[in-house]
């Protein structure tokens, strides 16, 4: 049997039928996006393990972070991408999202194209979030924690607190007070100054003693805020094996530029340990600055940690 079936018929088939495709791929999301928002991320103290009492311990630089979803039915988790803070991601999916998991992403060795999710600090993991077509779900500023004592340490620290303790670099660095030079998200604490006279080429110093590390796979980052006039380098004092001399190593140059104030750095300097040293245990780490040019100025330092996973 003949049947006529005219154009507007089999127009309407195709679209439903392309609209049941539709509903089935994207299991009732969108090309219409969402958004998520995130304004920044700072670090926080961990009440179960009270890191320190000292507000500079936790000074962080984290500026950009690592972004994953999942919802029920996903065959697999989607990674959004990393983001630099602050952020406005879109998101083509609707409805209630089983989880986000935001991980703090840091600048290693201070250098933009090495951004890395720093193994110290805690990834966020948020439950249940539901997201509305063309709206913005808002997660403000993020707070991060480092991770637990039971899998890192502290080797070293100093973070130039007031009173009478002995400083642990050598007697070439000294505390400041003063309210205009002190990091002003802690501007009732001190730092440490080192003050070049016109004239000197060169000044170094470095920790009044060894720190041992007996783990060859540990994780060895070094931690600081600085503010200065000069480059200086930073290195290792050690010897390559025991009783052996020591040498001097130097990982990398941090180049000073004044005018931006106080910045922090994540130093990788286990990967001179392991390629220099061959995990050798004692390590000292070490600082040079550099000044050709003779000229008087400073170089501000805070809040340094030495820590191993």
């Amino acid at each position: 049997m003949n049947m006529h079936l005219n154009k507007p018929f089999i127009l309407c088939c195709l679209a439903v039928a392309l609209l049941a495709v539709a509903c089935d791929r994207f299991d009732g999301d969108t090309t219409i996006p969402s958004y998520i928002k995130i304004d920044a991320f700072d670090v926080v103290d961990n009440p179960a393990d009270s890191w320190s009492q000292e507000r500079g311990f936790f000074s962080s630089d984290i500026d950009a972070v690592n972004i994953v979803m999942w919802k029920a039915g996903d065959t697999a988790e989607t990674n959004l991408g990393t983001f630099q803070l602050p952020c406005k991601v879109p998101v083509l999916r609707q409805g209630l999202i089983d989880y986000f998991r935001i991980t703090p992403v840091v600048k290693q060795d201070g250098i933009a194209s090495k951004r890395i999710s720093y193994p110290y600090l805690e990834t966020l993991t948020f439950d249940s979030v539901t997201l509305v077509a063309e709206s913005v779900y808002d997660f403000g500023t993020l707070h991060t924690r480092y991770i637990p004592k039971s899998k890192m340490k502290v080797l070293w620290k100093e973070l130039f607190e007031p009173g009478p303790g002995d400083i642990t670099l050598d007697s070439t660095v000294s505390r400041c007070y003063s309210l205009d030079t002190v990091m002003p998200t802690y501007g009732d604490y001190g730092c440490g100054v080192v003050r070049v006279p016109a004239g000197t080429t060169s000044v170094a110093f470095a920790t009044d003693t060894t720190y041992n590390i007996t783990d060859p796979q540990a994780i060895l980052y070094l931690e600081m805020d600085y503010w200065s006039d000069f480059d200086f380098g930073v290195e290792l004092n050690n010897p390559t094996y025991r009783d052996g001399p020591v040498t001097l190593y130097q990982h990398m140059t941090i180049y000073g530029k004044p005018e931006r104030g106080w910045q922090k750095i994540y130093i990788n300097i286990g990967s001179l340990w392991s390629q220099s040293f061959n995990h050798y245990p004692d390590i000292r780490p070490h600082f040079t600055i550099l000044n050709n040019e003779g000229r008087p100025g400073n170089l501000y330092i805070d809040n340094i940690k030495l820590i191993v996973m």
